[in-house]
């Protein structure tokens, strides 16, 4: 522990996802992942996370397990009003409770119906099934309320499946609760950071000892796609000192890796783009091709992005990319269309006729086919626009699959426009990193 004291630790938690479709492929579990973050910046640790099926004798057999180990178990899902949503009967078993019908929740279900000018469904009373002795988590923006109950020094909470229901639920009802019962819970003392372009074992040379699994603070890393997602958890030592120790470990960090952070807060790079637009009111365009609108489809999801996104083109074949474009045919002759020239060519139309500050254009190949010995599948060629200079960009992308190399150009080219525009804003490139 780097000679700190641990005076302070992690209260242990476990999550146990319940449904048939996240074992048979038909939905990703999503809600423990969120789950997971959410309870670790509260100073939790999440030590196992388990999926079941709809089955009540294996959710009870596994719930009675995990609470022998741990402070709080969250389910999640398995509260709907069919046959087959059996959570609220295993925890019912596991704790050797009755079920309760409670009143209360039928009329709240009833009046959700009738806002909408729908009946009640006899069915839906089975949401009004709690066990005897456990308190009602209300649920807003759903029918399925969720309930806690305590059983031998363990919280057990279920939580409605639906990622919205459940998100709501925890922000509202979960979380604060949680922060009254477990006052000892250790202060969050954490920092997240977003890199871009550096592959995970140059990641681990450069870390260093800071990886080691008894270092303090405690280092993780996730890879997605070109991100790197790190994450410095300094829960446990309380004190100054540790809070020193813990805030020049963060200092150290974004030093050593300033030319690569992108982010410490949202890991998408058209995220962190479209708010760097926004913020410095500096209109875009994009003129795609191998990537097909990805660019474009990332960049809306941000909140007021009209405000400076002008145009996105699909300039799929040669012949969109001189008619919309104005890309020179003679480019296309003598270079291809996977190529710098091109990039530059549709970059800087795509500036020209959208009237905007900055550009953005990919062309490559995605695959399977359509490679050769001098084009290669994942070679992707970046164009970007900004302020009548143009500049392109190689990318060598591994041919893992096409929706992967689609993917990963538009995550790369979308951080390359971000730090064209740092470049030049007041300030330089510390400007807009974070």
């Amino acid at each position: 522990m780097s000679g700190l004291p641990e005076d302070g630790a992690r209260l242990p938690a476990a999550i146990l996802a319940v449904g048939d479709e996240l074992l048979d492929g038909g939905q990703l579990d999503t809600n423990s992942t969120w789950l997971g973050a959410r309870l670790a910046e509260r100073g939790w640790r999440v030590r196992s996370v388990t999926l079941l099926g709809d089955d009540e004798e294996a959710i009870a057999a596994r719930l009675g397990e995990l609470a022998r180990g741990a402070r709080l178990v969250i389910l999640t899902g398995g509260l709907g009003p069919t046959l087959d949503d059996v959570t609220r009967q295993a925890v019912a078993r596991a704790t050797g409770r009755e079920l309760r019908l409670d009143a209360g929740v039928v009329e709240e279900i009833r009046a959700r119906f009738h806002s909408v000018g729908r009946e009640m469904a006899p069915s839906n009373e089975r949401q009004a099934l709690v066990p005897e002795g456990a308190a009602i988590l209300p649920n807003a923006v759903g029918t399925a309320p969720g309930f806690r109950l305590e059983h031998e020094g363990c919280w057990i909470v279920s939580l409605p499946g639906p990622p919205r229901e459940l998100s709501h639920m925890v922000e509202e009802e979960l979380l604060p609760w949680m922060a009254a019962a477990y006052p000892e819970a250790p202060p969050p003392r954490a920092a997240r950071f977003h890199l871009f372009g550096l592959p995970e074992s140059d990641f681990a040379t450069r870390a260093g000892d800071w990886m080691a699994r008894d270092a303090w603070p405690l280092m993780g890393v996730c890879a997605s796609g070109r991100v790197l997602t790190v994450r410095i958890d300094g829960t446990g030592p309380k004190g100054s000192e540790a809070d020193e120790t813990f805030a020049r470990r963060v200092a150290d960090f974004r030093e050593r890796f300033a030319e690569t952070i992108f982010s410490e807060e949202e890991p998408s790079t058209a995220v962190v783009l479209g708010r760097l637009l926004l913020a410095e009111g500096v209109s875009f365009a994009c003129a795609e091709s191998c990537t097909g609108g990805e660019i474009a489809s990332r960049l809306v999801a941000v909140p007021g992005i009209s405000a400076v996104l002008r145009e996105g083109f699909v300039a799929y074949s040669n012949e969109a990319k001189v008619a919309r474009l104005g890309v020179d045919p003679a480019l296309l002759e003598a270079h291809g269309a996977v190529s710098a020239e091109v990039a530059a060519a549709m970059a800087r139309g795509a500036a020209e006729v959208s009237g905007a500050r900055l550009a953005l254009s990919t062309t490559g190949v995605a695959g399977p086919g359509g490679g050769s010995e001098e084009k290669p599948v994942g070679l992707v060629h970046v164009g970007v626009a900004l302020d009548g200079e143009v500049a392109t960009h190689e990318l060598r992308l591994p041919p893992r699959g096409r929706e992967i190399i689609r993917d990963w150009a538009a995550t790369s080219a979308c951080e390359l426009a971000r730090r064209a525009l740092v470049r030049v804003l007041p300030g330089g490139p510390a400007s807009g990193t974070r």
